[in-house]
């Protein structure tokens, strides 16, 4: 009994501080491509506001999920139509932390992935939206990843090669293939953006981790490029929503215990 309390204990604490980081990351897809500060301006800190009216939200509107279903998805104050992505994104949120508090459990590699989610959740958005990758969340989740293999490498040395190896690799690759089939195709097929995101995830994930990443990868931008298709009746498609996708499913496959059936990690 003490067990399963405890389990419900944890997914409950999961499921919380998912939430109010798919708040968090809300805040970031709004501002970073419009060139706002997602931490501070310089009269202080940046406050949310109604995207309509831009009133500026109490608390009782920043409860994440609970204040859009209580307020039957309108503002406060104008009575607009707040869109349906806001509880989507957190709620999407919420289910990548208890996941990872069920793959990884409350551990400090499993904490710092926690970390990394609500920025994984902007980059993926924001490509979506805008078909780019913006360096400055590419370089937070480099600076989280390197905590993570800090945390989980035997020693200094393996840890500078995972990080080393695996970016380079990762890049490197992406950056060739993206150049051969950008001259195949008479036409550009990867941003740098993706390229950038890919040295992340080599860094956090080790030049072991290639080739089931290329194999997943492609898959998955293989069948997200004919729904995009499908659904926009456009040819180019952000491929970045399938690399990060692609990242976190193999981050979760190695804190299951897998990882050792993809070589994912020496450790």
């Amino acid at each position: 009994m003490e067990v399963i309390s405890a389990d419900i204990a944890g997914i409950a604490i999961s499921l919380i501080f998912g939430l109010c980081a798919g708040s968090f990351a809300t805040a970031i897809i709004s501002r970073v491509p419009s060139g706002h500060s997602w931490i501070a301006s310089p009269s202080g800190m940046e406050r949310s506001a109604c995207p309509h009216c831009k009133h500026r939200l109490g608390v009782l509107d920043l409860i994440p999920l609970f204040s859009w279903l209580l307020l039957r998805g309108r503002c406060r104050y104008c009575k607009a139509q707040i869109g349906w992505r806001y509880p989507l994104i957190e709620s999407v949120s919420a289910i990548m932390f208890t996941v990872t508090t069920l793959m990884w459990g409350f551990s400090v590699p499993g904490i710092v992935i926690m970390l990394a989610t609500p920025f994984l959740l902007s980059l993926c958005v924001i490509d979506l939206e805008h078909m780019i990758l913006p360096d400055q969340l590419n370089i937070v989740l480099a600076a989280i990843g390197m905590g993570f293999v800090a945390v989980a490498a035997p020693s200094v040395t393996s840890a500078v090669i995972h990080i080393v190896a695996g970016g380079l690799l990762f890049s490197g690759l992406i950056f060739v293939l993206g150049r051969i089939i950008g001259y195949w195709k008479k036409k550009d097929a990867l941003g740098l953006g993706d390229v950038k995101f890919m040295a992340v995830a080599g860094l956090w994930l080790g030049p072991w981790a290639i080739v089931p990443f290329m194999i997943m990868s492609g898959l998955v931008g293989l069948i997200f490029g004919l729904v995009w298709k499908i659904m926009t009746g456009r040819d180019q498609f952000p491929f970045g929503p399938a690399l990060i996708a692609t990242f976190w499913v193999l981050l979760m496959v190695k804190g299951g215990g897998l990882y050792s059936l993809f070589q994912l990690s020496p450790f």
